[in-house]
């Protein structure tokens, strides 16, 4: 399923690291909706999810410390897998509807519309996607709890974003003979780098070829790809 979600803001700018800023709007939204009691489905510690996210404004200009606007309104679109997950959020933005959502510098969000968009699938075993939030690949080393992340432009690259590919789809459920039909390769692309809880992190945006079973294909089209999905990262669009 997938959501756009418009909103106004009272002042035309936004945090610059916003994906935060939208995360902690999503749990709000899930510690509201049914008295909170889904909210450790998706956010206990663990937990695999199966959503992404993006967030678009208006000619948005980057400053050091936010991100200035030429309107004071955006839009967050959100994309699930799973029909419940789906449902949940749908209700879960609307009930936020018309209620502000405290900002940095005494700005706040107000969600005005929720509405479904259109979802297309697939019938091939191959296609052409356009990131919509960067794809984002990490390598994650419990020894020293270190992280190492790779752009298209890496040694290694397709290696590295398939290995995270295929076990996020054994983890959803899939087959790894199912999984092990993914490919990815950069088509035309660029490297960017991106504010994310104090860090910076390398990833890319752009257009992939992206191969597979069809079933797969369309879960990824819907879940988001590689790392970080849920933390607004690796949506992609069917072109």
């Amino acid at each position: 399923m997938k959501l756009a979600v418009e909103f106004s803001l009272k002042e035309p700018e936004f945090p610059l690291d916003f994906r935060r800023t939208m995360l902690s709007f999503l749990k709000k939204c899930l510690t509201d909706a049914n008295q909170g009691k889904f909210m450790d489905k998706y956010y206990e510690a663990g937990q695999e999810k199966d959503f992404t996210f993006s967030v678009f404004f208006v000619r948005p200009d980057f400053q050091r410390d936010r991100i200035l606007l030429k309107q004071a309104s955006g839009k967050l679109l959100f994309s699930c897998a799973e029909k419940f997950t789906g449902f949940l959020f749908f209700s879960a933005f609307l009930e936020q509807q018309k209620k502000p959502f405290p900002l940095e510098h005494g700005n706040y969000l107000t969600v005005q519309s929720v509405r479904k968009v259109m979802e297309p699938e697939t019938r091939e075993s191959r296609v052409m996607i356009k990131m919509l939030s960067p794809l984002c690949v990490r390598e994650h080393t419990r020894e020293g709890n270190r992280d190492q992340y790779y752009t298209y432009e890496d040694a290694g690259f397709e290696e590295k974003a398939e290995y995270v590919i295929r076990h996020k789809l054994i983890r959803a459920g899939f087959s790894e003979e199912l999984s092990g039909t993914v490919h990815i390769a950069p088509v035309n692309c660029k490297r960017t780098v991106v504010e994310f809880y104090n860090r910076k992190i390398p990833c890319s945006l752009g257009y992939f070829l992206l191969e597979g079973d069809r079933a797969v294909l369309n879960h990824l089209l819907k879940a988001g790809i590689c790392s970080r999905c849920s933390a607004g990262f690796g949506m992609p669009e069917l072109k």
